[in-house]
């Protein structure tokens, strides 16, 4: 064979083998560019989740503190501690009222969260709201009447009062053990994230 066909052939199995190797290597690049860009996406999507979740995790945790606290107002302002202080105040009507509809503003509020939030606690939230209105109506029947004209009516208004703050009591300590019970919760899930 001439010299010229071995170098031809040399040629083209040089073609050959570069043609291929560039294939093989172009496939790999492109496998592993695949492999990259899915992890990156991977990546991504768990940090948007984490974020999103630490998200609403500060939400729910902001809504609830905001609802504990609301809580505790409303036990106080509906307590036996609160209707003594008022039957002993020189309170007016009308300031009696303005605490009652402050009162009532408070509940409201406590209500939009429990409906949007936590339904669940939105039952327990009702029978206080009208509870309270009980308690209030009650109260300013004890502010209205002299016990020394009419002790008995006073005696029955003070038990109907004490009965319906007792009432509010009990379902607000339920609220806050089931709000600390959800605090708990989400430091779980938060903790989860940060890993």
């Amino acid at each position: 064979m001439p010299k010229e066909i071995y170098i031809f052939l040399g040629a083209v199995i040089g073609a050959l083998a570069a043609y291929i190797t560039a294939r093989v290597t172009g496939r790999n690049q492109i496998r592993i560019a695949e492999i990259n860009a899915n992890k990156d996406i991977r990546l991504q999507d768990e940090k948007l989740l984490d974020d999103r979740i630490k998200s609403e995790v500060c939400l729910e945790r902001e809504k609830l503190e905001k609802l504990h606290v609301i809580l505790s107002a409303i036990a106080l302002e509906n307590s036996q501690t609160m209707s003594y202080i008022q039957s002993d105040s020189d309170m007016s009507l009308a300031e009696y009222r303005t605490r009652y509809l402050s009162n009532c503003a408070r509940l409201h509020e406590a209500q939009a969260i429990s409906d949007v939030y936590y339904p669940e606690m939105s039952n327990s939230l009702n029978t206080i709201y009208g509870q309270s209105n009980i308690f209030w109506g009650c109260q300013e029947g004890l502010l209205r009447i002299n016990i020394n004209e009419n002790k008995s009516a006073w005696s029955a208004h003070l038990q109907d009062t004490l009965k319906a703050g007792k009432e509010i009591s009990d379902h607000t300590r339920l609220l806050q053990y089931k709000i600390s019970e959800r605090s708990e919760e989400l430091n779980k899930a938060l903790h989860r994230t940060s890993r």
